[in-house]
């Protein structure tokens, strides 16, 4: 007899998240669906504007006000329905067990209180400790994320520390609750790539050691090649394709993805030898939607059916979801290896140079 499936930490069915527009409610997200298990790290990637932090928040239940889940979704947290918690009780899920790290780690911190103070404020909420008891766990945290001398850091503002110090100091404020679900928007964001992949580095480690489920945002795909366990590929709000990483790279299914695999520059290849595919077009406004598939304007495969069907979400035998009419003719392509530098990101960048030495005396990233 087969040992029965382990329950998902969070279980998302036909989401649609919607934004009001002078007056309309326009779908930014629709039909999201996703399956967190446990101690995973899950990848949520797209190109910018795909709907990707929008999910986001909607996860939290922490839209703003032109913001709300339209009714038939499903989001259910450790079994729990968050659509159906009130404001009080999603603050005491906040607290503690469902941790965000966004994108401006300097935005996130605030500037006139001093480092020590806000971390401690957030263990205080949590775990209802503060004095001595709160001090040494925020300083034990700080030996965790490997922040250089912990107890001149927490004397300090925020104006007063790196970006990448910044950043160990949110990641820091996340895990020190040891939250259930950690979502992660984009949080290497304007780090040099030294920075980032120290920061990866240490999130990795930190993850390993506990049984947080991390969903992981980015448009950077060797990032997930390198984090992640899952991957789902969203695109103008409607997710496109979910696989296992490995999977996704050596055979994508779906033309976006391929399309997105292509335009990052192989292992062992040198820039003569790259040669880089961009995906021509750009994704349609919101309230442009067509009837059929989102991505036909911009598919080197499209077809009639294409344009007139939507196409649905289909699981293959294999595990993964796909949405296309011909994700049969996709998978005919020879596979890519995956990206291994997390500076890879969708695309070559425009007139990148490489970063200029440290600064003598510099503090560490």
């Amino acid at each position: 007899m087969m040992a029965a499936a382990a329950a998902p930490l969070l279980q998302v069915d036909k989401l649609t998240i919607s934004y009001r527009v002078k007056g309309d409610w326009i779908p930014a997200a629709r039909d999201f669906r996703l399956r967190l298990q446990p101690g995973q790290i899950y990848g949520l990637v797209g190109e910018s504007g795909s709907g990707k932090s929008t999910v986001a928040l909607a996860l939290m239940r922490y839209l703003s006000g032109n913001g709300r889940v339209e009714r038939g979704g499903v989001l259910r947290f450790a079994g729990e329905d968050l659509l159906a918690k009130s404001t009080a009780e999603m603050r005491h899920l906040w607290a503690k067990r469902i941790k965000f790290v966004p994108q401006n780690a300097g935005a996130a911190l605030n500037p006139s209180i001093k480092i020590g103070r806000q971390v401690a404020e957030v263990l205080k909420a949590a775990e209802q400790i503060d004095g001595r008891a709160a001090y040494d766990a925020m300083i034990d945290m700080f030996h965790q994320v490997n922040l250089v001398d912990p107890v001149r850091v927490a004397e300090r503002y925020p104006h007063e520390l790196s970006g990448g110090m910044q950043q160990r100091v949110n990641i820091a404020m996340a895990l020190i609750s040891n939250p259930d679900l950690l979502i992660m928007d984009e949080p290497t964001t304007g780090l040099d790539v030294t920075t980032e992949a120290v920061i990866l580095d240490l999130l990795r480690d930190l993850i390993a050691d506990r049984h947080t489920g991390v969903i992981y945002i980015t448009h950077n795909l060797g990032v997930v090649a390198q984090l992640c366990q899952r991957v789902l590929v969203l695109y103008a709000g409607e997710v496109m394709e979910e696989a296992d990483v490995h999977a996704l790279f050596q055979q994508p299914r779906h033309p976006y993805t391929r399309g997105l695999i292509s335009s990052v520059p192989k292992p062992g290849q040198s820039k003569h030898q790259a040669r880089l595919q961009s995906i021509s077009g750009n994704p349609p406004a919101l309230t442009q939607r067509a009837s059929g598939c989102v991505f036909a304007d911009r598919c080197p495969l499209v077809i009639d059916r294409c344009v007139s069907d939507k196409p649905p979400l289909e699981t293959l035998p294999d595990g993964r979801v796909v949405r296309c009419h011909r994700w049969e003719d996709v998978g005919a392509h020879p596979p890519n290896p995956p990206p291994t530098k997390c500076h890879n990101h969708m695309g070559p960048p425009q007139g990148a140079r490489p970063p200029p030495p440290p600064a003598k005396n510099a503090p560490p990233p």
